[in-house]
């Protein structure tokens, strides 16, 4: 008997990242959202800060936790001659003249495409068709975690890939983002 295809384990290419919460001054939305994709977005990271107490009756130490940081993210896209979203991010947060501190939405995406596939539930394949057209990126593809991650700012910004005249790759711009803090959740989980 196969096994769900609920019970897949999700592959790292499939993610979709925007803007949770519009701002008042155009274009809105931060990053291009919902038009533009990412070729690389690095994941969200906690790191805990973590101090060590010296025992008195002990040659071992005890540990405790001091603190916690989110991880900076790295995102990074092709460059295209009419896209400067994140450079108009990064500019407006300096300058003070936009919503600097934004929420954003990281979903990750499992191979189930209830688009153009079928819905693997107990070992049975369910054809289902939504009849919807959504981006290519992410196609019909069902989301199977999200991070929601609170108060991001700007922290770095690279316009385009360093110039080379032997070169003939695709340019990328990147920018590094720092959330406040971040939760998860598993959406295929019942509970969540």
């Amino acid at each position: 008997m196969s096994r769900s295809r609920l019970a897949d384990f999700m592959q790292s290419y499939r993610f979709w990242l925007f803007d949770a919460v519009p701002s008042l001054s155009p274009p809105f939305f931060v990053l291009g959202a919902p038009f533009f994709g990412f070729s690389t977005i690095s994941s969200p990271e906690y790191t805990a800060d973590v101090d060590d107490i010296k025992q008195i009756n002990s040659m071992f130490k005890a540990h405790a936790y001091s603190g916690g940081a989110a991880s900076p993210l790295t995102l990074t896209r092709g460059v295209r001659g009419f896209d400067d979203s994140m450079w108009r991010w990064m500019h407006r947060a300096i300058k003070g003249t936009d919503v600097v501190s934004r929420h954003l939405v990281l979903l990750h995406f499992t191979g189930i495409n209830v688009k153009l596939g079928s819905l693997g539930v107990g070992g049975v394949d369910l054809p289902v068709d939504i009849g919807v057209d959504l981006p290519s990126e992410i196609g019909g593809f069902v989301p199977g975690k999200a991070w929601v991650l609170f108060d991001c700012i700007p922290t770095r910004y690279k316009g385009a890939s360093d110039f080379d005249a032997t070169d003939g790759s695709v340019s990328l711009s990147e920018l590094d983002i720092q959330p406040g803090a971040f939760t998860e959740f598993s959406l295929l989980d019942p509970v969540f």
